[in-house]
């Protein structure tokens, strides 16, 4: 038995090779190439694009139907329509009627207050708040208040603001308002004067408070005959002398009752006249202190050559801070004891302003 022959491998003809493909292209070039339409579309689109822009921003804008170049209003003709077709024109609107117009603010004049004018002003002003600006009115004649004292504090300081009234009028009268002895009195203050001369106390037949309303009234009619140049007041220095030696006389009576230790008769001060005493000096200070002010104004061109301006303010400080010392209860105590003497404290400022004004005295009278 023969083995089995090894078999022959298959034999194939030869296929031949297709031949190697080129290496594809690279580079910028070859890229181009590739998208050149589209390359070309977007350049006519950007050149299409730069025209439109370049054509709006030049352009010039229509003018306003209502505008012309210099900006005056163009007439538009209404249209015109055959009688009784289209619509019937517009009526006018109607202009509503203007509000009346206010009536004009008349303000009255402002004038100059006149030579005399400020002095009186301030005479009237300090009589005026205690008769008819305090509660009660003048306290010293009426029957509760004044004839039972209960309210004797204000009744002495309405008491010490009426000497300087009757003082400053008594000098109105016989100086201020006369060139000379040979001149007439003026009226008007001199009814004034009698009527502040009714004695405070009086309640009835006369009533002093209704004499000292028409004193008042006799010194606004003084201001209006000044302003009509009927009435006289003299600035001169001789007449702020006899005003000074006034103020100098109250003042040094004023002083001597608060300081003293014992009445005329030999009985010591008691402390029920001691309040009326510091009261009394209040109301003194109280009043003279607005006269020095007004004095100040009206005799400044005086003062000033003088130059006693400063003595001046000095003495209506003296007077000023007189006025407001108000303690809750006035005491009598000693000089050295442990209760106040507040009569000796009132004292200090009225004596320091007796003693300015007498030096306002003599530095005006010296040449």
């Amino acid at each position: 038995m023969m083995a089995n022959p090894e078999p022959q491998p298959e034999r194939r003809l030869p296929v031949p090779l297709p031949s190697e493909a080129p290496a594809p292209e690279t580079g910028k070039l070859h890229t181009l190439l590739r998208y050149r339409f589209f390359l070309l579309t977007l350049v006519i689109l950007l050149f299409l694009g730069g025209l439109f822009f370049w054509g709006t921003r030049h352009k010039a804008p229509p003018l306003a139907p209502t505008e012309v170049a210099q900006g005056e209003k163009i007439a538009v003709a209404p249209p015109v329509t055959e009688p009784g077709h289209g619509p019937a024109p517009e009526a006018a609107p109607e202009t509503p009627p203007k509000a009346p117009a206010p009536p004009p603010v008349i303000t009255p004049p402002r004038h100059e207050p006149v030579k005399g004018e400020v002095f009186t002003r301030a005479l009237i002003k300090i009589m005026d708040d205690q008769v008819n600006q305090t509660w009660f009115g003048w306290r010293p004649n009426t029957i509760i208040f004044g004839k039972f004292g209960l309210t004797d504090n204000v009744n002495n300081i309405q008491l010490g603001v009426l000497g300087v009234v009757i003082r400053t009028v008594l000098v109105l009268n016989e100086n201020l308002t006369r060139f000379a002895i040979t001149e007439a009195y003026d009226p008007h203050i001199n009814e004034a004067r009698d009527f502040f001369m009714v004695s405070p106390d009086k309640y009835w037949f006369p009533s002093a408070s209704g004499k000292y309303r028409e004193a008042i009234g006799d010194l606004e009619k003084y201001i209006d005959s000044l302003r009509k140049g009927r009435s006289r007041f003299y600035t001169r220095v001789d007449n702020l002398i006899a005003l000074f030696a006034t103020y100098k006389d109250l003042l040094g009576s004023s002083y001597h009752n608060l300081l003293k230790d014992t009445e005329a008769d030999g009985s010591p001060v008691s402390w029920w006249l001691a309040d009326d005493y510091f009261y009394y000096a209040r109301g003194l200070a109280l009043a003279m202190s607005q006269m020095l002010e007004a004095v100040k104004e009206e005799f400044h061109a005086e003062l000033q050559k003088k130059g006693s301006h400063k003595l001046l303010e000095d003495a209506i400080h003296a007077l000023h801070t007189a006025s407001q010392l108000d303690p809750w209860l006035v005491t009598n105590g000693s000089k050295d004891g442990i209760l106040a003497n507040h009569r000796a404290n009132m004292s200090t400022y009225i004596g320091e302003a007796e003693h300015v004004v007498a030096t306002l005295q003599t530095v005006l009278a010296t040449n």
